[in-house]
């Protein structure tokens, strides 16, 4: 049974990269500076959507060996983060990225050990007990 996490991962980077497209085209003649960061900060909440839903799916696949990911949840993540470095490029995050990268670095590993533990800890199951 394919899971619709992955497939809604798929369908979040792919509106991520669509939105920044559309926001790289408002840069032409019709130039609207407001409506260019709007899209692009709306391209940066789906990506992160999208990253989220792919973990998501990953998880979901492990604990349950009936569901399957196909390419859909790493598909999901690769166009999420294309998005998203897309638009911390052309808005300018990038050089808060670049200038503060210690406490960037710092945040990501205490993100990423807090959610290993939230894995490892199994909370459905103690909550169907």
């Amino acid at each position: 049974m394919l899971n619709g996490t992955a497939l809604r991962s798929t369908k979040a980077g792919l509106v991520a990269l669509g939105i920044v497209c559309f926001a790289l085209a408002t840069f032409g003649p019709w130039f609207n500076l407001l409506l260019g960061y709007g899209l692009m900060v709306a391209s940066m909440a789906m990506a992160v959507a999208g990253i989220r839903w792919a973990d998501r799916s990953a998880h979901e696949a492990r604990r349950n060996p009936a569901l399957t990911n196909g390419i859909y949840a790493k598909s999901g993540a690769t166009l999420s983060v294309a998005a998203l470095i897309l638009s911390t490029f052309y808005t300018g995050f990038i050089v808060l990225l670049l200038l503060f990268w210690p406490l960037w670095l710092i945040a990501l590993l205490l993100t990423w050990a807090f959610h290993r533990a939230w894995i490892n800890s199994d909370v459905a199951s103690e909550v169907r007990a």
